[in-house]
């Protein structure tokens, strides 16, 4: 059964990536708002934070534990950079913060997909 509810999650979460990010990327030639982008970036961290909720929940794996970590240590380089360099470098805070993002939302999706398929190897043996 977790097993069940753990694939529905990853298959939600991959829908979810899809429909948010897709009609930036197409947008992105035609210069419309760079705020499209972060809008859709914050659906998915939502929809991350649960899923990530739901995924500690039911499975152990040590890839929760990168995972989180690197979420924490990607907000606090974000707060630095951030406090530092925005008089200097806007682009830099705004461009790491949207590049980081699209990066542990593939992260966590590829971990997701991993761990249903340990999870059905552990089944099978």
């Amino acid at each position: 059964m977790e097993r069940k509810i753990l694939k529905g999650e990853v298959i939600f979460q991959t829908v979810v990536s899809l429909v948010f990010f897709l009609p930036v990327a197409v947008n992105y030639y035609q210069k419309t708002q760079r705020s499209d982008f972060f809008i859709a970036l914050f659906y998915v961290g939502i929809s991350n934070l649960i899923g990530f909720l739901l995924r500690v929940s039911l499975s152990k794996s040590r890839f929760h534990r990168y995972y989180f970590c690197g979420v924490i240590l990607f907000f606090i380089i974000l707060y630095f950079t951030a406090v530092y360099l925005i008089d200097f470098r806007k682009d830099f805070v705004i461009n790491f913060m949207g590049i980081g993002g699209v990066f542990f939302n593939i992260y966590y999706l590829i971990y997701g997909f991993y761990n249903i398929k340990t999870m059905q190897q552990n089944k099978i043996e």
